[in-house]
Order: structure tokens, then sequence, then C-alpha cells
């Protein structure tokens, strides 16, 4: 079994090969040649919490296992078996597996709900996974203008900085999520919010929203509002199931009347044709991402496939 430890994975695999894999991941889903099983938290008394995300996609099983106390305390790994011989194949311990993924999925969203003419980005929030999910909207989109708005000013201006030096984006801090959203054609909301970040009757016709919080029944995150979801023509998840399961905002919303499940497609439906994603340039589409272990599998996969053969990856 290889081990990789503390290695990011984007290091081993570039975003474009992981936007692919989790598409990959998210239609083979939807074809029924994967096993997708809903995360599972473990909520603990002094708030440190285990989280599980299991599932099976070509010729690899395994799952993405999670300990956090309030981010402060943050461990994942990412585990591999053939499901041919049952052997392990690989343990990626803190590699940033669960950060590529989700920037990818976001990606994946973006391909087939953004405009396709994008090219002005509004991005509420300013930690990992919001860079990463800029990262990848940058790889399926032509982007040329970014505004970040996050509550903390040291936050912002030090995501712009970064944003400028490794993406080399023309990009500006903003006093407020209205200011980030004035001029977007895709908003990216990457927070821990438990109350939503902007007012959706602000969003304009033919603009998509990516929101990639998701709490559960013990842990509220809302980073939408009702009027994004009444607004939204089309309504992505990467998996009812896990909406369902986990209980979080989409599900509140369905709950409350405010949206069907007859309205919500996953995205891995969207990706071979079976259910529509854009289909005008005044739609206002919402990708609501939830993490799927067959995503964290997928690009595990593609990182075990790179490294395989090589002598100078640690074996156990």
């Amino acid at each position: 079994m290889l081990f990789l430890k503390e290695m990011p994975v984007e290091t081993i695999i570039p975003m474009s090969q992981a936007i692919e894999a989790v598409e990959e991941s998210l239609a083979e889903t939807s074809r029924g040649n994967a096993v997708v099983l809903p995360r599972r938290r473990i909520h603990h008394a002094n708030r440190m919490l285990f989280g599980v995300l299991p599932g099976s996609v070509k010729g690899a099983m395994g799952a993405y296992l999670q300990t956090d106390r309030d981010r402060a305390i943050h461990h994942e790994t990412v585990i591999l078996y053939s499901v041919e011989t049952g052997e392990p194949l690989i343990l990626f311990q803190d590699c940033a597996i669960n950060e590529l993924r989700t920037g990818a999925a976001g990606g994946v969203g973006a391909k087939h709900l953004a405009p396709p003419g994008a090219r002005r980005v509004a991005v509420i929030g300013s930690e990992k996974h919001a860079f990463t999910q800029l990262q990848a909207v940058c790889a399926v989109r032509a982007i040329d203008s970014v505004r970040v708005f996050s509550p903390t000013p040291a936050h912002r201006v030090q995501f712009a900085d970064r944003v400028r030096a490794k993406l080399g984006l023309d990009v500006t801090a903003e006093e407020s999520a209205e200011a980030a959203l004035e001029t977007a054609d895709i908003v990216i909301t990457a927070t821990n919010a438990q109350r939503p970040v902007f007012e959706g009757r602000s969003l304009r016709p033919g603009m998509h929203v990516t929101s990639i919080a998701n709490g559960d029944k013990t842990r509220v995150r809302e980073e939408i509002d009702r009027d994004t979801i009444r607004r939204a023509a089309r309504v992505c998840v990467t998996s009812k199931a896990t909406v369902q399961a986990n209980e979080s905002d989409l599900f509140r919303a369905v709950r409350d009347g405010v949206l069907d499940w007859d309205g919500v497609s996953e995205l891995g439906d969207v990706v071979l044709g079976n259910a529509p994603g854009r289909t005008g340039p005044e739609e206002v589409t919402l990708f609501k991402l939830q993490g799927l272990g067959i995503m964290d599998l997928a690009v595990g996969l593609r990182a075990y496939e790179a490294l395989k053969d090589s002598r100078s990856v640690q074996r156990l």
C-alpha cells in the first residue's frame, strides 16, 4: 500500500484532471456504476466531529474520513481498496484531497450551469475552499476579474493577494457582499455561515451560484436564502440522498414548501444529458454542492495511477 502524508494532491494531479475525475464519477453514479452512501457524522460533547464518506467507483472502494473541531483541529484521511482483491491500495493523510475535489465539483457545476461567456466572479469567503472553487471555475470559463468579500478585512485582502499571485487575475477586495455581486456572472459562497451571506433578490438574470456550506441536524449552515432558491430556474445537487440524509438547508427548503424535489436535478444526470443544465441566457442557476465519497476516491484514484510505479513514494 502506498502512503502519502501532507503532500498536496494538487502537486500530483492538476485541477483540470481533478475536474475530469469528479465529472466522470458523477456520471458513473447516474449510470448506476458507482455506489454512493450519504455522509455520516458523529458529534462529541467537546465539539469534536468524526465524519465518514464511503463509496465505490471504477474498481476502487474506500472512504474519506474527517476529524474536526471548529476548524481549529482538522485532519482528513482518504483510503482506497481494490474491489477485485480487497487489498488496500493507497492511504492519503492530510493531503488536501477534500479541498481539490470540492473545488473540482464546483468546476463541473459551472461547466454545465454557468453562462458560457461568464468572465466575472464574486467570491464570498476567503479560506482554502473559496480559492479552490475559484481555481476550478477558471479552468472551465475564461475569467478575467474577481471581487471578494469576507467579514474580516485582513482576510479578504490576503485572499485578493493570493488570487493575483496564483491566478493572475484582476481582483478587488470589497467591503460588502452586495458590492462583490454587483457585476458578477458567477457567485461562489464558501463559508461557515449560519445565516445567508447575500440577499437572493440582488441576483440578476443569467447568474450562476455555487454554494458549498452544508450542515446537518446538529450543525446548521445556511449561506443562501430562500429567495435565491425560489429564483433559480435550475437547482442541482451532487446527491439527493445525501441532502435528505443530512437535512441541510436545501432539505429544509423542500420541507417548508419553497422547493419540490421534482425541481432538483443531480449533476450527474445533467452531465449525461438526462436532465437539463442551463437552457437560456436569462436563467438563474444554483448548484448546491454536497461532498460525496466517490469524488474523493476518484481524485485519489487518479493520484494512485500516477504514483503506483514510483520508487519515491513510501509503501506500508
